[in-house]
Formats: C-alpha cells, sequence, structure tokens
C-alpha cells in the first residue's frame, strides 16, 4: 500500500474518470498496441482514479481549457480547497494514478451514505442508465 499511500494513513480521491476513452481501450486491445500509447492516453483508457493531490495541484486557481474552449471547472476536492484557509492539510505531494482495464474489472458500484449500492460498469459494460453510449465502442 506504500506505493499508493505514500506513508500516509489515508489520502483523497484526487481524479476519477470513467468512460473517457473507451474507444482507444477497444483499438489499443483489438490491434495489441497498448504499450505504444502515450501515457495522457494509456491512462485514460479504462476507469482511472488518483489519489493523492489532484492533477491541478497548486494550480487550481489557473482557468484551464479543453480544446473546444469550455473551462474545466473540476480542479479541486475537499482538501485542495483548504489552501486559502488550512493550507497545511490542502496537499499531500503525491499522486498515483491507477487504471482498470475493462476487461478485468467485475463491478465498479457507487457506495451511497446509507450503504447501498448504484452499478455504474457490471462485467466490464456500462451499466447506469444514461451511460449506454459508453458501450459502443465494445460493439464496434
Amino acid at each position: 500500500m506504500d506505493n499508493i499511500l505514500y506513508h500516509h494513513e489515508t489520502l483523497p480521491m484526487g481524479e476519477c474518470a470513467i468512460g473517457t476513452n473507451t474507444t482507444a481501450y477497444v483499438l489499443a486491445r483489438k490491434y495489441e498496441i497498448e504499450s505504444k500509447l502515450p501515457i495522457l492516453i494509456a491512462e485514460k483508457t479504462g476507469p482511472h482514479f488518483a489519489f493523492g493531490d489532484t492533477c491541478y495541484s497548486h494550480s487550481e486557481d489557473l482557468a484551464v481549457y479543453n480544446p473546444d474552449g469550455k473551462e474545466i471547472i473540476a480542479r479541486d476536492n475537499e482538501c485542495s480547497a483548504l489552501r486559502k484557509t488550512d493550507p497545511a492539510r490542502a496537499y499531500f505531494n503525491c499522486h498515483t494514478d491507477i487504471t482498470l482495464p475493462y476487461d478485468e474489472l467485475g463491478e465498479l458500484s457507487a457506495v451511497h451514505p446509507d450503504g447501498s449500492t448504484t452499478p455504474v460498469i457490471s462485467g466490464g459494460r456500462f451499466v447506469l442508465p444514461g451511460c449506454e453510449d459508453l458501450n459502443l465502442p465494445f460493439d464496434e
């Protein structure tokens, strides 16, 4: 666990991306080119989580835009939001990326405060209503 927690007892989730590059995942598997993908593409080819600081660590107040001109507004988490009031608790100085391949994933579910769950992915496919289009690359 030290390679994820970096000797911290707990860390916040710094980032979560699900379904951002399913097409790249399918193509990389089909043509067996996973090892040739640039890391910024490869790390988003499956459900992707980062623990520790956000990828915008120490730069949350700078406006960042996607190529389509839309501002990326999710640059903070509950810890980095403390940077102005309690800077010692705002950052952990680590960021560990974890990507789970769809074909190795049994289930990914949201857990609600009451302990109930809502499946998002099951058997490597998106099952949350409204996310059906994210399965299209698997079927092409």
